[in-house]
């Protein structure tokens, strides 16, 4: 067997190399999970299932469920003179906004006559007399310096009005009786809360409080004494 030591060998088609190949192949994720289009599938037609879905497409088919009413549309006729259209014909004349001013629009057309004596004139002429700022003063200014026969402020009732107003709306004058009043305010000595008022500071005194009861008065001959003077 020395002559064959230095010739080259190829290991495939070993019982090594086909065990692997084999262990590849079932271990191959690509060939494990095959695609499903590549499956031969035929659906059986009239199966439950593809049946019941044809029906529920005919269903859910909008086209189909609008046609019968499609086709009536196009055939139906209504009289003219029922009493939803009258009704309705009428409702359009009342709200049409054309019909509501024609009667205006023809009569400017026309033209119009307005005497100067017509009530609304008149009714005009007297709100603005009314409302005119110079109508409303020209009776005051017409008084001014013809006011003639009071010799005092008494003797005019107006003047009197306005200072009797004045006297009421014056804090002044609404105080003055209580500024006189409250000067004069009188409270008896004798009064039981006065007499309270001066034995509470006679307790609370404290000049009373540290005065004397009496002078000590000691005798000569006192043994404390002539023991005090040894």
């Amino acid at each position: 067997m020395e002559w064959l030591r230095g010739i080259g060998w190829s290991p495939s088609g070993s019982l090594d190399v086909e065990k692997a190949k084999k262990a590849s192949e079932i271990l191959s994720e690509n060939k494990y999970r095959q695609r499903p289009d590549k499956f031969k599938f035929t659906s059986i037609l009239d199966s439950l299932e593809l049946v019941l879905a044809k029906n529920n497409a005919l269903n859910l088919n909008k086209r189909l469920y609008t046609e019968a009413w499609d086709a009536d549309k196009t055939k139906i006729h209504v009289t003219l003179d029922t009493p939803e259209i009258e009704l309705a014909k009428s409702n359009a004349v009342n709200m049409s906004q054309k019909l509501y001013r024609d009667a205006w629009e023809k009569s400017k057309l026309k033209g119009y006559d307005l005497r100067a004596d017509a009530i609304s004139i008149k009714a005009a002429k007297a709100s603005r007399d009314i409302a005119s700022m110079y109508k409303y003063k020209e009776a005051y200014r017409k008084q001014l310096g013809h006011h003639i026969g009071c010799r005092s402020i008494q003797d005019d009732p107006k003047m009197v009005w306005s200072m009797h107003v004045a006297k009421i709306q014056s804090d002044r004058e609404y105080k003055k009786d209580f500024e006189k009043s409250k000067s004069k305010f009188n409270i008896p000595v004798d009064m039981l809360d006065i007499q309270l008022a001066k034995k509470c500071q006679t307790l609370v005194s404290d000049i009373d409080y540290r005065r004397y009861l009496h002078q000590w008065t000691c005798l000569p001959d006192q043994n404390s004494v002539i023991h005090a003077r040894k």
